[in-house]
């Protein structure tokens, strides 16, 4: 069955001083009001997406994620204390997802399907993330960013969804973030920060492109990136740069945003793993040594 072109719309629903600055801190009551805030919208335009929520905020503020199962959103992990894979053992990593899956499902009595790692962490070196989410029952992960960059992604990993053949016999589908091919490398386009900083007519046509071609465009954003008055108000002593990478373009992004769920159609990610067959992808013993395999 040939893929339905959609644009899949996500979040990763967590909060910028802990996920971003500082591990160790508290999820703050910030989070939560920008979490409703992008839920005010979304209702308002009738539309329903995929979100990828933190344990530690779960934990915390278990009354906005009934909130979000309640109002029909898919609920999918993104870990428990947003720390990246390649920073954890294998043991460490069960545990962290392990617990972020039980403290979803325990909150909304529904299975959570869906993962995506912190930082699209899982690279060329910790694919053995893969089967181990199997092992803990997830259908699909959207984690890889198909492009070689300084902290995260996979240079030679096929750009559209594919179904992940282990080693172990297992199989897991993999979401991966969109990029634009220009002189053979593959660039990110997929949102967060290239959605603040892109004007909308490029972020329209970047997903109209591509769905012509028949192809999803996954994207994903954060609740913070809602929120521009953040820098000026939180008790950080953060440097000029971080300020400027993090917080430039949060004033337009409300509107892209809007603009975006208005323009296009889109689909939760857990409905298109179960309605669709996609092409293969096996992944060695060695765990590194990918093969792109079409079926």
């Amino acid at each position: 069955m040939k893929p339905l072109a959609k644009l899949i719309v996500s979040i990763d629903v967590e909060d910028w001083p802990q996920s971003t600055w500082d591990n160790s801190l508290e999820i703050t009551q910030r989070a939560a009001t920008n979490t409703e805030r992008v839920l005010d919208i979304l209702k308002k335009h009738n539309r329903t997406i995929t979100m990828f929520i933190l344990g530690k905020f779960a934990k915390r503020f278990p009354t906005v994620v009934k909130r979000i199962a309640i109002e029909g959103h898919e609920v999918a992990s993104h870990g428990y204390g947003h720390i990246e894979v390649f920073k954890q053992t294998q043991d460490e990593f069960r545990q962290d997802v392990r617990q972020s899956k039980q403290i979803l499902e325990d909150i909304t009595s529904k299975p959570v399907i869906g993962y995506r790692a912190p930082d699209f962490s899982i690279t060329s070196g910790s694919l053995w993330a893969l089967e181990i989410l199997t092992e803990l029952g997830f259908i699909y992960d959207s984690s890889i960013f198909p492009s070689r960059y300084t902290r995260y992604g996979i240079a030679d990993w096929p750009p559209d969804p594919v179904q992940v053949h282990l080693a172990s016999g297992l199989s897991i589908i993999e979401f991966p973030l969109t990029t634009i091919s220009l002189l053979g490398r593959h660039f990110p386009v997929a949102g967060g920060g290239y959605h603040r900083l892109l004007p909308w007519s490029v972020i329209c046509w970047l997903i109209t492109k591509r769905l012509n071609q028949n192809r999803p465009f996954m994207t994903y954003c954060h609740p913070y990136e809602f929120d521009p008055e953040e820098f000026a108000e939180i008790d950080l002593d953060l440097p000029l740069k971080t300020r400027l990478h993090q917080g430039l373009g949060r004033r337009g992004f409300h509107g892209k945003f809007e603009r975006m769920l208005t323009k296009f159609e889109s689909a939760k990610a857990a409905d298109l793993t179960q309605s669709h067959e996609w092409p293969g992808t096996t992944v060695s013993n060695k765990q590194t040594d990918l093969h792109h395999k079409e079926k």
